[in-house]
C-alpha cells in the first residue's frame, strides 16, 4: 500500500513538473520574440543617429589632430607651401575618401583638392541652394575654441550632384586659416541601412535557433524526467532507512547513495545529530584541559577571588611575580599582596562586588613576599551564577613596574629635547632676523649712495639691485614671523614683494589692473629665493618699459601646481621688447640674472613678446615638497 502511495506520488511530481517546465519554455520563447521585435524597431530608430554622431566624432577628431600638426609644424617655421602639401596628401575616412579643406579668415580658397579651381579665389558670399552662406558659416565655426559643425549642400564629387553635408571647421589663428573637412548625410544615411539590413538577417538566424532548441530542450526535459522518477523512489527508501536506524542503533548511517542533494541532506541530519553529541562530550574534555593549561602557561597572572574575598585560584605567573606559592597563598586575602597605603581602596572595590564590570582595569601598588614594591596593572572580571548572584571575580595582573620605569626616564628626555629644539628655533629665528637686517642696511646704503648720484642710468641700476636685496630681504622676515623655518607661505611672500615694488616705482592701483593667482602653499627656502628673484626682475621690466603715462598697465602674475609640477606665468600689455632698452635686450644683467635663476631651479623658460611680453617658466618639484596650509 505504502509502494502504491509513492508511485502515485512520483508520478504526480513528473507530470507537475513537466506541464511546468513546458510553460516556462513557452512563456521564455515568447519573452525573447517580444524583445528582439522591441530590439528591432528601437535600432532603426537610433541607428542613423548613432552613425552620424559617430561621424561627427571622426571629423571633430581627426581636424583637432591636424591642427594640432599644423600649429607644430608652424611652431618649428615650416613654410606654408610644405604644410599644405602635406595636409593635400592627407586622406580619412572609412573609404579613404575624406579630406582636408582650407579656406582663409577673408574667404579665399587655399586648399580643396576636389574643386581645384576654387583655390585661390574669394567665395566669402557664397551660398548652397538652401540659402545658407558656406564660408560665413565656417568663419563663425573658426571663432569657438576648439571649432564646431557646420551644416550645409555641397556638390559631391562621384556624382556631380548637391547633398546634404555636415563638416567641422576649426580655426588656426597664427596663419588665418579655417581647417574642415566633411562628410555627406546621404552617405552616412546608406551606411546606416546596410547595418540595419544586417541586424535583421542576425535576429532572422537567432528566431530560427531558438525554435530548434526549445524542441530540444522539450525532448531533452522528457527523458530526464523519467529517469527523475526512478531515483526519487530510490531516495525516499534510503531515507526511511537513515531515520530508522539513527533511531535504534545511535550510529550513523551508510548515506553516499542517495542521488539527490535534497535528500542527501535529510539524510544526513540524523548522522549530524548523533556526530554533534559525540563531539560535544570530546570538545567539552578538550576545552577545560585548554584552559588549565592556558592559565598555567600564561606569562600574566591569573588570581580567582571568592566572595569572601580569599584566594581561590592562583597560577605560575603570580608565583614569578608575587613570590609566593600555590599553597602559601590559597586561603589568603588581599592583605598577603596588598600594601597598607591601598588595602582601603581596593576593600571598598571588593565591598561594591556588584558595580565591577567586565574588564574593569586598575592600576594598584602590591607587595611581594620579599617586601619589594611593584605596581601591577589588574584587569577584573565579575562572576556570576545563571541567576546573576556574585560569586566572585577573576582577575588577570601583570607588573609594570619596568614599563613605567622607562617611561618615566623616556618623558624626561622629550622635555629635554622639546627644551633644546624651542632653544634651536630661537635661534634659527634670531639668525634670520639679523640676516634681514643686514639686507636692510645694504639697501638703506645703497639709498643714500643714490642721494649723490645724477645720472639717471646709474640710478636705475641702483633700484634695481636694492629691488633684489629686497626681495631677499622679504624670505628672511616672512621666516622671522613664521612658526616654520624651513618653509614660507608663497602666496603672502609675492603678494608683498609685488606690493613693495609698486611703492617703489611710484605706481598705485590707479595706474594698474593687476591680477595675482597664486596657490595658498608653503615652498621651500632653496626653491622660494631664486623664484623671488625672478618675479621681481620681471615685474621690474613691467614697471620701468610696459608701463606708459597715461594708460593703465595690465599685469598678471600667474602661479599654478600640478603633478609635482609648478607653472609661473607673467605677462603684461606693454608693446614687447624694445632693443634700444639696455634692461631687455638678451645680453643684458637683467636677462642674464633671469637665465642663471630659472637655470638655478632647473627649469624651462619661453618667452612670447609679440604685441605684449609675456614669460613662462615651468619646473620640476620632484625632491621638493609642497605642503598644504594646515588650516
Amino acid at each position: 500500500m505504502e509502494k502504491d502511495k509513492t508511485r502515485y506520488l512520483i508520478y504526480n511530481i513528473r507530470k507537475f513538473t513537466f506541464s511546468i517546465s513546458l510553460i516556462l519554455i513557452l512563456i521564455f520563447s515568447t519573452l525573447i520574440i517580444i524583445d528582439r521585435a522591441v530590439y528591432i524597431k528601437n535600432i532603426t530608430k537610433h541607428i542613423y543617429s548613432a552613425s552620424l554622431r559617430e561621424q561627427k566624432e571622426l571629423l571633430k577628431n581627426e581636424i583637432t589632430l591636424v591642427s594640432g600638426f599644423v600649429n607644430d609644424f608652424i611652431d618649428y617655421g615650416f613654410d606654408k607651401d610644405v604644410v599644405l602639401n602635406l595636409l593635400r596628401k592627407i586622406r580619412f575616412g572609412k573609404n579613404n575618401d575624406n579630406y582636408i579643406f582650407i579656406v582663409d579668415y577673408e574667404g579665399t580658397t587655399i586648399l580643396n583638392d576636389t574643386k581645384k579651381e576654387l583655390e585661390g579665389k574669394n567665395i566669402w558670399n557664397m551660398e548652397d541652394p538652401n540659402g545658407v552662406k558656406v564660408i560665413q558659416e565656417e568663419r563663425k565655426a573658426a571663432n569657438k575654441p576648439g571649432g564646431d559643425f557646420i551644416y550645409y549642400s555641397w556638390e559631391q564629387p562621384e556624382t556631380g550632384k548637391t547633398a546634404p553635408k555636415v563638416s567641422f571647421i576649426i580655426g588656426i589663428p597664427q596663419l588665418k586659416w579655417m581647417i574642415g573637412s566633411g562628410v555627406y548625410i546621404d552617405t552616412v544615411k546608406y551606411n546606416s541601412e546596410i547595418g540595419i539590413r544586417q541586424i535583421y538577417k542576425t535576429l532572422a538566424f537567432q528566431l530560427m535557433g531558438l525554435i530548434i532548441f526549445s524542441l530540444l530542450l522539450i525532448l531533452y526535459i522528457r527523458y530526464k524526467f523519467k529517469n527523475f522518477s526512478k531515483l526519487v523512489s530510490t531516495d525516499i527508501s534510503q531515507i526511511d532507512n537513515c531515520f530508522i536506524n539513527a533511531e535504534l542503533t545511535k550510529k550513523t548511517y551508510n548515506i553516499s547513495n542517495i542521488n539527490y542533494v535534497e535528500f542527501f541532506k535529510i539524510a544526513n541530519r540524523a548522522n549530524i545529530m548523533i556526530q554533534r553529541q559525540q563531539k560535544a562530550e570530546t570538545e567539552k574534555s578538550n576545552i577545560q584541559i585548554r584552559l588549565r593549561l592556558q592559565r598555567e602557561q600564561s606569562p600574566q597572572a591569573y588570581v580567582d577571588w571568592n566572595s569572601n574575598n580569599r584566594i581561590i585560584g592562583w597560577n605560575k605567573a603570580a608565583e614569578n611575580i608575587f613570590g609566593y606559592t600555590q599553597e602559601e597563598a590559597l586561603g589568603k586575602s588581599l592583605d598577603l599582596i596588598v600594601p597598607d597605603w591601598e588595602k582601603e581602596e581596593v576593600s571598598e572595590l571588593f565591598q561594591h562586588l556588584g558595580k565591577i564590570t567586565n574588564h574593569e582595569r586598575h592600576i594598584n601598588s602590591n607587595i611581594t613576599k620579599n617586601g619589594r614594591l611593584i605596581t601591577c596593572e589588574w584587569y577584573n572580571n565579575r562572576i556570576v551564577d545563571d541567576r546573576g548572584n556574585d560569586l566572585g571575580i577573576t582577575t588577570i595582573a601583570v607588573d609594570i613596574t619596568e614599563r613605567l620605569h622607562i617611561q618615566n626616564e623616556i618623558e624626561i628626555k622629550n622635555t629635554q629635547l622639546e627644551k633644546s629644539l624651542k632653544e634651536k628655533n630661537i635661534l634659527l629665528q634670531e639668525v634670520h632676523h639679523r640676516v634681514k637686517n643686514n639686507l636692510a642696511i645694504v639697501s638703506s646704503m645703497l639709498s643714500l649712495q643714490a642721494n649723490s648720484i645724477e645720472n639717471d642710468q646709474l640710478l636705475e641700476l641702483l633700484q634695481s639691485s636694492r629691488n633684489r636685496i629686497q626681495s631677499m630681504a622679504m624670505v628672511h622676515e616672512n621666516i622671522y614671523r613664521n612658526k616654520s623655518l624651513s618653509e614660507i607661505n608663497v602666496k603672502n611672500y609675492i603678494e608683498e614683494l609685488i606690493g613693495y615694488l609698486m611703492t617703489s616705482y611710484n605706481l598705485w592701483e590707479d595706474n594698474i589692473s593687476l591680477i595675482i593667482d597664486v596657490p595658498d602653499i608653503n615652498m621651500e627656502l632653496d626653491l622660494l629665493i631664486p623664484l623671488g628673484m625672478i618675479i621681481n626682475e620681471i615685474v621690474s621690466n613691467s614697471f620701468k618699459y610696459a608701463y606708459k603715462e597715461g594708460k593703465i598697465l595690465e599685469l598678471s602674475v600667474i602661479l599654478k601646481t600640478i603633478d609635482n609640477k609648478m607653472n609661473l606665468n607673467i605677462s603684461d600689455n606693454g608693446t614687447g621688447f624694445n632693443a634700444d632698452e639696455p634692461e631687455q635686450k638678451e645680453g643684458s644683467i637683467g636677462m642674464m640674472i633671469i637665465r642663471s635663476l630659472v637655470n638655478q631651479i632647473d627649469g624651462k623658460m619661453k618667452i612670447i613678446a609679440e604685441g605684449k611680453t609675456e614669460y613662462e617658466i615651468i619646473t620640476d618639484f620632484t625632491g621638493v615638497p609642497i605642503n598644504e596650509n594646515s588650516k
